[in-house]
């Protein structure tokens, strides 16, 4: 690797280097390594892929040499990862957790040659609720998920790791865990006020700006934010609690003014539109009352009507159409000129 970055410094002044699978957990590391052993330097990266600038003196001639290896050496023993009686556990404490882990859901589960930059922040807080974290690892080779298990032991988590069974790492946070956040603090005793008196005081009452408290009462007047009053739900009743909240802020985003339509004589009818205070007849109706605009449209709106068979009871001369009648009536009875 090292020959091939030399080899694409010779025509160009930054290479890139693409990490895929296990390294990806620890990419501090490998930026660390690849300067040193190149003597290059690192001046951007994206996710697992990093680009290596060569350096404004560098010169191919003049190149670190790397002998080149005709047979790989021999990989050194490490310890054996898995113990039946891990640190701090005895025997049958370990068996029981194990025992335990079989029905844990994983946290996650890793592709082959994926990038898992996020794995260790989702294991610590994974360890923030449940003392055994499971990673899902099948289709992996065992020498990969072997390694990451390595690495998140020793120097990113670190953890105790029980078992590789069924291709899915399981471990145990240990007894010297500690929590990445700070513990919540008990206000101090006000003057005159007994232990009791703290004990029974909400201590998890927290005291926010007047600005923040504003924003908030604002956000749950207009059905944008929902204060659970009961804090003790099952997550079928929080789901529950959630869709209905939905619902309701998509009715409140979504809801048009509705079209009023009055059942008063049709001569007589108003038609009112909530469109910046009211709008007149005369603007988007006509005289019998039906909007303006393609009549091919507005037959196939009205096309599935379900008030097209209703009896209307209109006084019989009060329609357009008995005026229009009665007056070409009155013109055929007039006598020709």
């Amino acid at each position: 690797m090292l020959e091939l970055v030399h080899s694409h410094w010779k025509r160009r002044r930054v290479c890139k280097v693409r990490c895929r699978g296990v390294p990806t957990v620890d990419m501090d590391n490998v930026c660390q390594r690849l300067e040193e052993k190149t003597g290059g330097r690192i001046i951007h990266r994206v996710g697992g892929i990093v680009y290596l600038f060569r350096g404004r003196n560098y010169n191919y001639r003049t190149r670190p040499q790397y002998p080149l290896m005709l047979w790989k050496p021999a990989a050194p023993v490490y310890p054996k990862l898995i113990q039946e009686a891990p640190e701090g556990l005895t025997k049958a404490e370990a068996d029981n957790l194990r025992k335990r882990g079989k029905n844990l859901l994983p946290i996650c589960k890793l592709a082959k040659n994926g990038i898992y930059l996020t794995l260790v922040k989702d294991v610590r807080n994974a360890f923030e609720g449940s003392p055994l974290v499971k990673i899902d690892c099948r289709g992996m080779h065992a020498s990969d998920y072997k390694k990451l298990g390595a690495k998140l032991k020793v120097d990113l988590v670190p953890c105790v790791l029980l078992s590789f069974d069924d291709e899915q790492i399981l471990m145990w946070r240990g007894k010297d865990w500690k929590s990445m956040y700070p513990e919540p603090t008990v206000p101090l005793a006000e003057k005159g006020e007994t232990d009791d008196a703290c004990k029974v005081r909400d201590v998890n009452k927290v005291i926010s700006s007047p600005k923040m408290t504003s924003l908030w009462e604002r956000a749950i007047q207009t059905s944008k934010a929902l204060l659970l009053n009961d804090l003790n739900l099952s997550p079928d009743d929080l789901l529950k609690r959630v869709e209905e909240f939905e619902g309701i802020t998509q009715a409140t985003e979504h809801s048009y003014p509705a079209l009023v339509l009055s059942s008063e004589r049709a001569t007589g009818s108003s038609v009112a539109a909530y469109e910046d205070g009211s709008t007149s007849q005369s603007e988007d109706y006509g005289e019998d009352g039906f909007p303006f605009g393609d009549s091919d449209e507005y037959d196939d709106f009205c096309e599935d009507d379900p008030f097209e068979e209703a009896d209307w009871s209109a006084p019989l001369g009060s329609l357009p159409v008995d005026r229009l009648t009665e007056k070409l009536s009155q013109d055929q009875k007039r006598p020709d000129s």
